[in-house]
């Protein structure tokens, strides 16, 4: 088992390392830009080329009032935010991935509850939102996908069906149901396995070899397609409601309410940090390109994120700017 090592600083807001949407390359220092500033909460953001024609990926963020941005880097470095949809639910995560093959461009799969808050009773929601060019420039277009009886709080998409060419989303919530959607070549979407869980889900990722659940009542659980349907097995089970979880085909990268970011590897559990508050983000992948390998990372309710390398007898931690903002979500990429 590798052995992290925590490089530890703070935020001013969940949306960072702008490195990911074509910035220049900056020197070895870490550098926090505000990319939006909404003054409500957000709940989820991610990164992807969801504007074939403009260089770099952009960022997808989502928020409580229900309005979904995207934010990319105008022509002069600067961050431009466009509204894509006001939904009349909370949206709470969202992924992006290039899922219909008969459209230009990644797909933005935003979910959340269908109206109000995520803490109202009532129907959750899976919506996509894509660009649509035209001669004249273009405009967002967002199409309802999938409704269940609850809450749908986590999202993924990845290759989690060896069944199936291409990639495909997964998404689950407080309904304790996981729902696998796959797009056939004439652009559209069906359903390509359902399967239940034991609690309610509140974070995904594509690993493992199929796709990895954190549950709520702190099952950390392992899906893989079959021919016959979805095999489900629970690799760990924490005293308190797991939250968010990353994965790589070899780890599994998870955190929760008890403030501890642990890693799950060929059978095993290491805490790699704890905090004196709730964990909302766990990341595994290569976010320093001046160390080799994988990095984790982690943010919170402190406000504060969260750097873990590799431990080596030669590194020295960095600190990053001060926050006194809750971070609910997180989202590291680099270009």
């Amino acid at each position: 088992m590798r052995s992290f090592a925590p490089v530890a600083g703070a935020l001013l807001a969940p949306l960072l390392l702008g490195a990911c949407i074509g910035l220049p390359e900056a020197p070895r220092a870490w550098q926090t830009e505000v990319a939006l500033e909404r003054g409500v909460k957000m709940g989820g953001c991610a990164a992807g080329d969801l504007l074939p024609g403009s260089p770099g990926d952009e960022l997808a963020v989502t928020s409580g009032d229900g309005q979904v941005h995207v934010v990319r880097v105008d022509e002069d470095g600067r961050f431009v935010a466009e509204l894509v949809a006001s939904l009349p639910g909370e949206a709470i995560q969202c992924a992006i991935g290039d899922l219909d093959p008969a459209s230009p461009g990644a797909e933005l799969i935003t979910v959340g509850a269908a109206r109000g808050s995520e803490d109202d009773p009532g129907e959750g929601v899976v919506h996509l939102h894509r660009w649509r060019p035209s001669p004249g420039g273009g405009a967002w277009e967002t199409q309802e996908l999938l409704r269940e009886r609850a809450l749908v709080h986590a999202v993924a998409i990845g290759d989690v069906c060896p069944l199936h060419d291409g990639p495909e989303l997964l998404v689950a919530g407080f309904a304790e149901q996981v729902t696998l959607l796959a797009w056939g070549d004439d652009g559209k979407p069906e359903v390509h396995a359902t399967c239940p869980l034991p609690a309610a889900a509140k974070g995904a990722a594509v690993g493992l070899g199929g796709a990895v659940l954190a549950l709520e009542d702190g099952s950390l659980v392992r899906l893989l397609r079959r021919s016959d349907g979805i095999e489900t097995d629970v690799l760990h089970r924490a005293g308190e409601p797991l939250a968010r979880v990353a994965a790589s085909e070899r780890e599994a990268l998870f955190c929760g309410n008890d403030g501890r970011l642990r890693l799950w590897r060929a059978g095993a559990t290491t805490l790699l940090h704890s905090s004196a508050d709730r964990l909302r983000g766990a990341v595994l992948a290569d976010l320093d390109p001046y160390n080799a390998g994988l990095e984790a990372a982690t943010a919170g309710y402190d406000g504060a994120i969260t750097l873990l390398v590799e431990a080596r007898s030669d590194r020295k931690s960095t600190r990053l700017n001060s926050s006194h903002a809750n971070i609910s979500y997180a989202v590291f990429c680099l270009k």
